[in-house]
């Protein structure tokens, strides 16, 4: 695998004055000589530790853009300079303050460095916020520009956090929650795709590298154990669910606040279901019983499909908005193909809730995800 060489330069790197007393995490960390692979991870995130207490965004931009500058790139070192501070991997910044010092990147290190540099200079081209030079005037941004930049704000602290959680040998915490960052900075859902499909390229980088299909992946994440491999699948799939999950929750609550609650009636009177089916005797449950519910067992008749429908774990319970379903979790819930629906619907509804759990659970069919609509052929078996 191809690594970094080390920046050499005539002019001197500086001293950066911290900003905490380090008496007792001493010095900068120098590269002198160059870690062994089987301590490197522990090498590195001593040193992350110590960038982390030491500096903060403010002085990874200034790191970044003196890594350009060293390499001859003073083109993309101006640009860089654009950059806001807040959109800049503090974590990227640290590394290649350790390139400067000595240490020489990995292939998967080195890659994440320049395309971090590159990320956000053609972020920052786009950006209606940046000062063009020969007119001289500023371009005040409208809310678009404003939500995308949020989006990548969001993302850039997603980042962080993954940092955090490499720091701390990738054990996942409670302080790691997707889902708090997301509420609290407030995103528009109609930008979390951007920031979604990040973390599904992420998810799919660690899978690979957990599974070892991939030699460059595997030694580029040779010094991660198989635990620790899992634990970053794991923080990837628990972002993907809490973009999810965030989703579900914008709908819930994008309602007025002043404007008087929609009945149940007038919530589902678009909604499309099958009151009977003749052939297996089958009638549904009152539709307004879908508002409030937070579970439900649903079959289409066409398809013979039967389908669990559960409720968003941060919603608590679902409603019906035209003719679909919303505030139920797009993960868990699920349907099946039954090859005797007869005998099996049979068998679901004998039991209570926990019994018709295992029962589906058991049923040896493809499982697929629920889109949340209805149709003319879905008959509503129970509802709770």
């Amino acid at each position: 695998m191809s690594a970094t060489k080390t920046v050499r330069t005539q002019k001197p790197l500086k001293s950066m004055p911290v900003r905490v007393d380090l008496k007792y995490l001493g010095s900068e960390p120098e590269w002198k000589m160059q870690p062994d692979s089987d301590v490197r991870s522990s090498s590195l995130t001593r040193a992350f530790t110590w960038y982390h207490y030491s500096f903060g965004k403010k002085e990874a931009k200034e790191i970044l853009i003196d890594y350009l500058m060293r390499n001859d790139r003073q083109a993309e070192a101006k640009q860089f300079g654009r950059v806001p501070e807040q959109s800049v991997n503090c974590t990227i910044g640290w590394l290649a303050r350790m390139n400067l010092k000595g240490l020489i990147l990995l292939a998967d290190e080195e890659k994440k460095l320049e395309r971090h540099i590159a990320d956000n200079i053609a972020a920052a081209k786009s950006s209606k916020q940046v000062i063009e030079e020969i007119q001289e005037v500023v371009v005040k941004p409208n809310i678009q520009d404003r939500l995308r930049e949020k989006a990548m704000e969001v993302g850039g602290e997603l980042e962080g956090m993954l940092d955090d959680l490499i720091a701390a040998e990738v054990k996942i915490s409670s302080d790691h929650k997707p889902i708090n960052l997301l509420r609290g900075m407030n995103i528009s859902p109609q930008h979390i795709n951007v920031v979604r499909d990040v973390w599904l390229r992420h998810r799919d980088e660690f899978f690979a590298a957990m599974e070892g299909k991939d030699s460059q992946l595997v030694e580029a994440y040779a010094h991660f154990g198989k635990i620790q491999l899992r634990n970053l699948v794991k923080f990837a799939d628990q972002v993907l669910s809490d973009c999810d999950s965030y989703v579900q929750i914008k709908k819930v609550e994008r309602k007025p606040r002043k404007k008087k609650p929609a009945s149940p009636e007038k919530l589902t009177a678009k909604f499309k279901y099958l009151r009977e089916f003749a052939e297996l005797k089958l009638t549904s449950e009152p539709v307004t019983k879908l508002v409030g519910a937070s579970e439900a067992w649903l079959y289409d008749t066409k398809k013979r499909k039967l389908i669990h429908v559960v409720a968003d774990q941060h919603v608590s319970e679902f409603t019906v908005k035209g003719t679909a379903i919303v505030g139920f979790d797009s993960g868990n819930s699920t349907q099946k193909t039954l090859r005797k629906p007869a005998e099996q619907i049979k068998a679901l509804l004998t039991g209570g809730a926990p019994a018709a759990r295992k029962y589906f659970k058991d049923i040896k069919s493809t499982e697929t995800k629920f889109n949340g609509r209805g149709n003319e052929n879905l008959i509503l078996l129970r509802v709770r």
